[in-house]
């Protein structure tokens, strides 16, 4: 599926900071990962930055206040698709102490690597949001390192999914420090960057920024061009990418510049940049958003809406997630928010499937979701398992090729999630 560039979608070029909420409602598990408690009560003032939430799993990560303030409630709160999670809510009171102010710099290059990874742990970042996990566990190499390839994952093709683009622009000296500091981190000495074609000039800040330090690749302007069996294709030899001890450890520009963040500068992942289109949005542009900030008040930061969307999606048109509560916060996984009409989506009413066998000749991974949701549907968790749910990419190709429109992808997750799972 060809990728559109930036400009045919009229979304602005650069971001800005979003306005700071009054309230910020922060969900607690914004990773997949082990759960994590409060550690405040109601009542709290809590700063900027301040641990609200914690846990002593292998992959739990501290939750942050995104805004200083105090703590209003903690209990069940909806999230985009309308489930529920537990929550901090936080009004807005006090003072910053970062916003505005001038932020001093850490010498990273006395630290030991146990340090640098125990810092990204305690910042709460998160790898990105296709692989959403805590990076200091993520990056923790058990593999020889002498195998093992880092790749920062600049080849983002879905439509709309631009902000890491954005925001390697901007600041393409800060993600090359992030990745050295990562390097250290995990003693990898094996660097590559990959990009889109339409991501070029980007690349090319990079390039100035990490010299020789890593080797570039560029991968064509079609979706999903970033799949980890692609990535290997491109960054290793044919004979390496068959071998199963080449790790392959890719992370999203945005993880790298929180890593850059928190351990040069000692912030917490309390932010990220996200992009704002779709037809029915005044002003598409991108945002420099805190989590916890509402759908709703994401929108009205770029002029609200123009029309009534036929649906808002949380992340890309095609693996993101129908947004069925506009008050729901977004978090560190959410990369756009789009509002999109009817005739960017094709709406129509489904169908009962045909067997025309469109979403298994589309598939990149080669399974049959005509077959697995049929399974999905029947409860069949076991069978759909065996045959191969759990190798769904959730690219969402099936869903956008089908001419009866089966929520296709969404069947998929339902499968993965299994018997256990409770709508």
């Amino acid at each position: 599926i060809p990728q559109q560039s930036l400009h045919d979608r009229g979304v602005e070029r650069g971001f800005w900071n979003a306005a700071v909420p009054s309230t910020c409602v922060v969900p607690l598990q914004q990773h997949r990962g082990s759960l994590v408690k409060p550690v405040v009560q109601v009542g709290d003032i809590v700063r900027e930055g301040m641990i609200v939430a914690d846990g002593n799993g292998r992959l739990a990560i501290p939750v942050h206040a995104p805004i200083p303030g105090r703590v209003t409630s903690i209990g069940p709160i909806r999230l985009f698709d309308n489930t529920e999670s537990l929550g901090i809510q936080i009004e807005l009171a006090g003072e910053f102490d970062r916003l505005g102010k001038k932020r001093s710099r850490r010498d990273w290059s006395t630290l030991e690597a146990e340090e640098v990874r125990l810092i990204v742990r305690e910042a709460g970042v998160v790898a990105g949001s296709r692989w959403p996990v805590p990076v200091h566990e993520y990056l923790n190499v058990r593999t020889p390192v002498a195998s093992t390839a880092l790749v920062l994952d600049l080849a983002e093709t879905e439509p709309w999914l631009t902000a890491d683009y954005e925001l390697v622009r901007a600041v393409p000296e800060e993600i090359a420090e992030g990745l050295q500091v990562i390097l250290k981190m995990t003693g990898i000495e094996e660097l590559h960057v990959v990009t889109a074609h339409s991501f070029r000039d980007a690349a090319g800040l990079l390039r100035r920024a990490l010299g020789k330090a890593a080797r570039f690749h560029r991968v064509d302007n079609h979706f999903p061009a970033n799949l980890e069996s692609h990535l290997r294709r491109v960054v290793f030899s044919r004979h390496d990418a068959a071998r199963a001890d080449r790790i392959l450890h890719r992370l999203s520009p945005d993880a790298v510049h929180s890593v850059y963040e928190a351990v040069v500068l000692g912030k917490a992942q309390l932010d990220r940049v996200v992009c704002v289109a779709g037809g029915a949005v005044a002003r598409p542009a991108h945002l420099r958003v805190r989590y916890g900030t509402s759908v709703a008040d994401v929108l009205a930061e770029c002029g609200g809406l123009t029309t009534d969307p036929a649906r808002i999606v949380a992340g890309g048109p095609f693996t993101g997630m129908t947004v069925q509560n506009i008050l729901a916060p977004i978090y560190k996984t959410t990369p756009a928010i789009l509002a999109l009409t009817a005739a960017e989506t094709a709406e129509a009413p489904e169908r009962p499937c045909i067997g025309c066998g469109a979403c298994t000749r589309a598939c990149p991974v080669s399974i049959d979701p005509r077959m697995l949701h049929e399974l999905v549907r029947n409860q069949r968790f076991d069978d759909a398992a065996a045959a191969g749910v759990n190798q769904c990419v959730e690219c969402g190709i099936c869903s956008h090729v089908c001419p009866s429109r089966i929520p296709l992808v969404q069947l998929m997750r339902e499968g993965k999630r299994g018997k256990d799972h409770k709508p």
